[in-house]
């Protein structure tokens, strides 16, 4: 399992990786489905709000980027610690008309003062433990304005654990896990105020299901029949966590 700063930061610095990146965890049926939720909650908060500066850290190759900022019109700051998926980031909103601050830096120092009101942030937080999470809460706690708020992505324990337990192997990134309470109990001690923890990846079970045995057939039925399982609602695999200062 890949656990600690350098050696995530370690596993990202390949250009391989960073050209791979999409479309081995985010093209098939279930990876389609939480990336369309995942960048429509985005899309749909960042037009209510209109937040005037937006920050992403560790966007990765722009998976994310390249959907909010063509909905949404904004030019964002992106910070990543791997110059490779800074690369291949500028390449995708390039390919796509759009604009974009690429930063290559550390989001355990980042080069910022506070000047943020919206900062985002998918599969990263999530892959460190409870002090460097700490520090990860303090650094985006310091670059935001008053009133500003930040968005990331959590893992649930109930749903999980049994998961990982059966399939070790599969899982080669440490992710903390928590239970709702746990969670919203974390982040108030960081000096934050939940506003919204949004479920996705409900039915997980069903889901994967659809993924094995109906997406070889037919990735659009496959996507279709997921759609419908997961806004049944029911305990999700993850949340879509927004937050701001206390």
């Amino acid at each position: 399992m890949i656990t600690g700063i350098a050696d995530i930061q370690e596993a990202y610095r390949d250009d391989a990786v960073a050209r791979r990146y999409v479309a081995a965890r985010f093209e098939q049926p279930l990876g389609a489905l939480l990336h369309a939720r995942q960048a429509a909650y985005l899309i749909r908060e960042i037009r209510r709000r209109q937040p005037a500066k937006v920050l992403e850290i560790a966007p990765g190759p722009a998976r994310l980027t390249t959907d909010v900022a063509a909905a949404t019109g904004v030019r964002p700051t992106l910070v990543d610690a791997s110059r490779q998926m800074l690369a291949e980031a500028a390449q995708r909103m390039a390919a796509r008309g759009l604009a974009a601050r690429c930063i290559h830096g550390d989001a355990f120092s980042l080069p910022f003062g506070r000047q943020f009101d919206c900062v985002y942030s998918f599969r990263l937080i999530r892959h460190f433990g409870d002090s460097d999470r700490r520090r990860l809460y303090s650094e985006i706690q310091r670059v935001l304005r008053p009133g500003g708020f930040v968005v990331f992505d959590a893992v649930n324990e109930v749903i999980s654990s049994p998961i990982r337990r059966a399939d070790p192997a599969s899982h080669q990134h440490y992710d903390a896990l928590f239970t709702r309470n746990g969670l919203i109990g974390e982040l108030q001690a960081a000096g934050f105020r939940v506003l919204d923890l949004h479920g996705v990846q409900h039915h997980y079970g069903i889901l994967r299901r659809l993924q094995v045995f109906a997406a070889p057939r037919s990735a659009a039925l496959a996507r279709a029949a997921m759609e419908l399982v997961d806004r049944l609602g029911g305990r999700p695999l993850e949340w879509i966590v927004m937050c701001q200062p206390a």
